[in-house]
């Protein structure tokens, strides 16, 4: 249960495997949480003149089916155009539990392939995003179910998902428990403020021609809004005018949502960078405008090709037809609307349309992902997208001939001659400089403590571990004693940073799982005077399989730097 946190104000704030106890309720401007998996710095540096780079690899038939069978020799790579030796190959197969959703089978693995494949892919991280910005709810149902049925069928052993939504902060956390993911995905409510096709407009001024209109794009589609304005209104003084003003609320609403979209996907892919595993964001959606905003899209895609975060893109409305000016809710005056107003409507109506997929359909395309539009098969979708190929091939090699140069390298996976299949493959990976030394940290004080055994006191904090009810595993309370912890004053506010940590050993003192929260405390007066008498209570729950281990909690405050840390043996049954 791992967690992430957005540096944006709508964009999820805390997805943690962080509880407080309900009486112990805080607003959530008084505490941010942040959780990601911990692991004790290696005491050893590693010099390397090779760095082995590993490219997954899916091919697809024309139906999408996963192609099983190939081998080493049916692949080329290049690196930056140069051809590269693979110089290790494996194949990964996964087939889904319970998947009645008529999902497309492999073709079986011929004996040969089948000697090379592995138990299974490497457990990883999905972000199912819910753009309810821009989806009304007639578009979210269908999608909630699609999404309700691939969390139930088609995830992966040691698959982690999160449920986050694009128009509000919320707690979350990467979870494997598919009832609590289910419950949370039944949660999500459409958000949109507006409808694109509102009755009572005169003129109706869609988002995208608000954008041609306002960016002096288009002078049909002003004067087809002027001419409809003067129709419903008529002869009116400085008509233009006042359809540029309409067009520029309009056009900024629709702009903040996209930005705000953007913003929540940008969050996602800095908190997910570092998780130990393949990432991965299924972004659901109407779809959204990114005129104006090429650059930050530019910004983002970098961002998740450096960070290898995949963005695969689902286009929630399906096929359907648009008829401008006859919507049954529509109760214009219709017949009253200029011919030519009419037609320059049909003619922009298509072309939003595609508009809001535009930016779908990049993201996926320069991130390494796919874009799922124009189908109302929606379940199929979640199964394309978000299930682990049926068969993946895992292709290494040692860069050679490419510079050293610190900077992102493309490349591009190959069939053999006379292989007729589609591929998807990451786009590249960040090559390391040649001049640059190797960096030696010093270990913090806390990183040093994780793996010791002494018990330290110098912060009012009580350690417990328990079990309790759900996944095997056992559970860390750090009580802090909240009177006796020293708090900075912030504009009537007591601020202080927590770090909280808990690993789990095995019986020979070897590390086998942890976490990491940072809780940044802003409290009122009055939550500190209640917490005075109460103390705040820490919950973080580690998960790993029955017998004898070795557990250890820490936990540091950043004012003073001073630390607490205790240990003891448990058995999980």
């Amino acid at each position: 249960m791992n967690q992430i946190k957005s540096p944006y104000l709508a964009v999820p704030a805390a997805l943690a495997c962080l509880g407080l106890a309900a009486a112990q309720s805080i607003a959530p401007d008084e505490m941010h949480a942040r959780t990601v998996p911990y692991v004790p710095p290696s005491p050893v540096v590693l010099r390397t003149q090779v760095d082995l780079v590993e490219v997954p690899v899916v091919v697809r038939d024309g139906q999408r089916r996963a192609v099983a069978g190939l081998t080493k020799d049916d692949f080329e790579i290049y690196d930056a155009g140069k051809k590269q030796v693979i110089t290790a190959f494996s194949v990964q197969s996964f087939t889904p539990q319970g998947d009645a959703g008529g999902g497309a089978k492999p073709a079986a693995v011929p004996a040969a392939a089948a000697a090379t494949a592995t138990a299974g892919p490497r457990p990883r991280f999905v972000a199912l995003c819910f753009d309810d910005l821009n989806i009304d709810q007639a578009a979210l149902k269908p999608a909630k179910d699609a999404a309700e049925r691939f969390v139930k069928t088609s995830l992966a052993p040691g698959d982690r998902v999160v449920v986050v939504t694009t128009a509000q902060s919320q707690d979350s956390e990467f979870i494997g428990d598919v009832p609590k993911l289910v419950e949370q995905i039944a949660k999500v409510t459409a958000r949109r403020t507006f409808s694109d096709d509102s009755a009572l407009q005169c003129p109706r001024i869609r988002p995208y021609e608000a954008y041609l209109i306002v960016n002096h794009l288009d002078n049909d589609v002003l004067q087809a809004k002027v001419a409809e304005l003067q129709a419903c209104a008529g002869r009116i003084p400085h008509a233009q005018e006042q359809v540029m003003s309409m067009a520029q609320g309009i056009w900024e609403h629709a702009l903040f949502n996209s930005k705000n979209t953007l913003r929540v996907i940008e969050g996602l892919v800095g908190g997910m960078a570092k998780l130990p595993g393949p990432r991965m964001i299924l972004l659901t959606s109407a779809g959204f405008l990114t005129g104006n905003l090429e650059s930050d899209e530019d910004l983002l895609m970098t961002k998740a090709l450096r960070a290898e975060v995949v963005i695969n893109t689902l286009d929630a409305k399906g096929l359907y037809t648009v008829v401008p000016g006859g919507d049954a809710s529509d109760s214009r005056p219709v017949g009253r609307v200029p011919q030519r107003a009419r037609i320059v409507e049909a003619q922009t109506a298509g072309r939003q349309e595609q508009a809001k997929d535009d930016g779908m359909a990049v993201l996926a395309a320069g991130t390494g992902g796919t874009f799922y539009h124009n189908s109302n098969d929606l379940e199929r979708g979640f199964r394309e997208l978000g299930m682990v190929p049926e068969t993946m091939y895992v292709l290494s090699f040692a860069p050679t001939g490419v510079v050293a140069d610190g900077r992102f390298h493309g490349l591009k996976v190959r069939l053999a001659a006379g292989k007729r299949y589609s591929l998807q493959a990451r786009l590249g990976y960040t090559a390391p400089s040649a001049n640059a030394a190797a960096p030696v940290v010093p270990p913090s004080r806390l990183d040093s403590e994780v793996m010791a055994s002494d018990t330290v006191m110098d912060l009012p904090v009580a350690f417990s571990w328990e079990q309790r009810p759900g996944p095997s595993g056992v559970t860390m309370i750090a009580h802090l004693d909240i009177s006796r912890l020293h708090f900075e004053t912030r504009q009537d506010r007591r601020g202080q940073t927590l770090t909280v940590v808990a690993v789990l050993l095995d019986s020979h003192g070897v590390f086998v799982t942890g976490k990491r929260s940072e809780l940044e405390l802003n409290f009122t007066e009055a939550t500190f005077a209640r917490l005075a008498k109460t103390g705040l209570s820490i919950v973080m729950t580690l998960e790993a399989p029955s017998g004898s281990y070795s557990v250890r909690a820490l936990a540091q405050d950043a004012l003073e730097g001073k630390l607490a840390a205790a240990g003891e043996t448990v058995q999980i049954k």
